[in-house]
């Protein structure tokens, strides 16, 4: 065990200890434990365990592994495999899910961590550069998702930076200086260690989570049919017609799932799972189409044929989130135990605590404001094309009202007030919703 991986085991130690410390953390970890220990999960993470363990027999024989990597290969599993097999529900979502992880295994980020590695400090300087590393690491992570924070993640950016080089060139000259003594058998095996775990174990987490798909699939579709399970005609449907596909088994809803829920033929359901495809193939290819079209009219001026502004960059994100402030504010005058006013600095309370609902890739703000009285609100935003989108009240909820022009808007929302347009009224083309890209 290297001086590296007893530090890491060290602070993992540590860390299990504090949070068993802690009441609420414990009771949070005695449910997880629960889940893992006594239930379907328990049998599919033992089978895990198995399957690893039958993966780092066979490398024994090959003389693929040896004793002096059982550290390493129980730091995989700790900080990599259980990672892989808690996320697995995120199988569903992303094609890719598991060709990416076999991949990370293989990119330059895996070798780069392999070659810093392979040389270690002393063992109180490996505890105290650790603790440092993963404070700077969860600072970068706070900044990162903090627009007024950018200036903080590009410092602890820049520390991570030159600590990984300065960790690649200590273990550079390092190897170098003591290369006639260097392990290089040794160090190979470890280079491969990730490769063939990673190659052994995906297999068997593309069982679990296709059986996980399933069975959440057919779960969802007894729903659609009177509480019922689809009969097993429509479940081998669903097995030939979805191939497999963990996004397409978790994505089957709709019309297209209630109708094979209900089919009691395998033909019938293939038919309805073939028009579920081209639906999605169909949304996927306007999608792509919104997508170019946005890129497309980048900088552009001008309208299109329907009278619409062709530069719609950011159109979508600025309206959801004047909508949202919008609500935020009917919500805060609705309050019982606060005055029926609307809160001047309602806006600068969101940006604080939900900045992302709020960003924007544009440095462009939100401008808002009430009215002395509290009774009457606006706030508009600038888009990166020069059009404004803006939304108001000119009294008590549910009082709404919708801005848009090339200008700011002049005033609070009324009749009077130009470009505002109250929620009753059809006329807002602009405020229509946009395509998704």
């Amino acid at each position: 065990m290297s001086n590296r991986e007893a530090a890491i085991f060290i602070l993992l130690g540590a860390a299990f200890v504090w949070m068993l410390w802690q009441p609420a953390v414990r009771a949070s970890m005695r449910g997880v434990a629960r889940q893992l220990l006594w239930s379907k999960l328990t049998v599919a993470l033992v089978a895990y365990l198995a399957t690893i363990g039958v993966a780092v027999y066979g490398a024994w024989r090959l003389s693929l592994w040896t004793m002096d990597l059982l550290a390493a290969t129980v730091l995989w599993f700790l900080l990599t495999g259980f990672a892989w097999f808690i996320n697995l529900g995120g199988a569903g979502k992303d094609d890719d899910f598991f060709k990416r992880r076999f991949l990370e295994t293989l990119g330059f980020v895996a070798f780069f961590e392999f070659f810093v590695n392979a040389q270690t400090l002393p063992l109180a300087w490996e505890i105290v550069g650790q603790v440092g590393l993963a404070f700077v690491v969860m600072l970068n992570v706070v900044a990162g998702g903090e627009p007024r924070f950018r200036p903080v993640a590009r410092l602890t950016a820049g520390l991570l930076a030159a600590a990984s080089l300065g960790l690649a060139g200590f273990t550079a000259i390092s190897l170098v200086s003591n290369w006639p003594t260097v392990d290089k058998a040794g160090l190979l095996r470890e280079l491969l260690m990730p490769v063939w775990l990673a190659a052994a174990v995906i297999p068997y987490l593309y069982l679990v989570a296709f059986y996980m798909g399933y069975e959440l699939l057919f779960v969802r579709l007894s729903f659609m049919n009177d509480r019922r399970p689809p009969s097993v005609r429509a479940k081998i449907g669903l097995l030939l017609g979805l191939r497999g596909s963990l996004v397409d088994v978790g994505a089957f809803t709709g019309s297209f799932a209630r109708e094979a829920a209900q089919s009691e033929h395998i033909r019938a359901t293939l038919n309805q799972v073939r028009s579920f495809k081209r639906h999605r193939e169909a949304e996927a290819l306007a999608r792509t189409r919104a997508r170019d079209r946005l890129a497309d009219n980048a900088g552009c001026h001008g309208v299109d044929e329907h009278g619409l502004v062709l530069d719609r960059r950011e159109f979508a994100k600025t309206k959801d989130a004047l909508r949202w402030l919008a609500t935020c504010h009917m919500g805060w005058y609705r309050r019982d135990d606060r005055p029926n006013e609307y809160r001047r600095d309602l806006l600068d309370i969101l940006v604080a605590t939900d900045s992302k609902q709020l960003g924007f890739e544009s440095d462009t703000p939100i401008v808002s404001k009430v009215r002395k009285d509290g009774q009457a609100w606006y706030a508009y935003r600038r888009t990166p094309s020069g059009h404004v989108f803006g939304v108001g009240a000119d009294g008590p909820p549910p009082s709404q009202w919708f801005y848009d022009g090339a200008a700011s808007p002049d005033g609070y929302p009324s009749e009077r007030s130009r470009g505002w347009t109250h929620f009753m009224s059809p006329e807002r083309p602009e405020w229509q919703a946009e395509p998704e890209v």
